[in-house]
């Protein structure tokens, strides 16, 4: 009997430094980043911590919302809660795709896990309290680059996938 691994996804936007963000918040305002963010989260499931669900401060629509939290009374209507990532992505195993949506901590859990990265590099450096783990750049290659920069405030940064090398 074949079982179904479901691709686990990560995708975070970062500046120069890995910071991610600042006060449960992010740093910077780049909309094209966001509309990048919602085109390869929608339909899928995403999976994010209690306190970056808590910053986001709503449900996403068209995607199914999981949040990960270690408090048991924590229950929020339009959202799966769980207590680990392993039950998480068993629940949602028969999805093509599941999606890491942050924070700093969900993060460092589902590198081991995670097959592809999608990330914003901006490249300029930002204030802030909230880290993106470093990666093994031996176990990931580069399989899209694209650069860009805002209109208004000239903010330059890229688009980068990372695939897994590694096993």
């Amino acid at each position: 009997m074949n079982i179904k691994i479901p691709f686990v996804s990560i995708i975070a936007a970062v500046d120069a430094n890995n910071l991610i963000g600042n006060k449960n918040s992010l740093p910077w305002h780049i909309p094209g980043e966001l509309a990048r963010f919602k085109k390869i989260t929608m339909g899928k499931p995403i999976i994010m911590g209690r306190k970056t669900h808590e910053s986001i401060g709503k449900v996403l629509e068209g995607r199914i919302n999981i949040v990960l939290s270690k408090d048991p009374s924590f229950k929020k209507e339009g959202i799966y809660v769980f207590n680990n990532l392993k039950d998480a992505i068993k629940k949602f195993e028969n999805h093509e795709e599941i999606i890491i949506i942050g924070g700093e901590n969900i993060f460092k859990l589902s590198i081991p896990i995670a097959q592809r990265i999608y990330i914003t590099k901006i490249h300029e450096k930002f204030v802030g309290d909230t880290w993106f783990p470093k990666i093994n750049n031996s176990d990931w290659e580069v399989t899209s680059k694209e650069n860009h920069i805002t209109e208004g405030n000239r903010i330059k940064y890229s688009y980068l996938i990372y695939r897994r090398t590694s096993e």
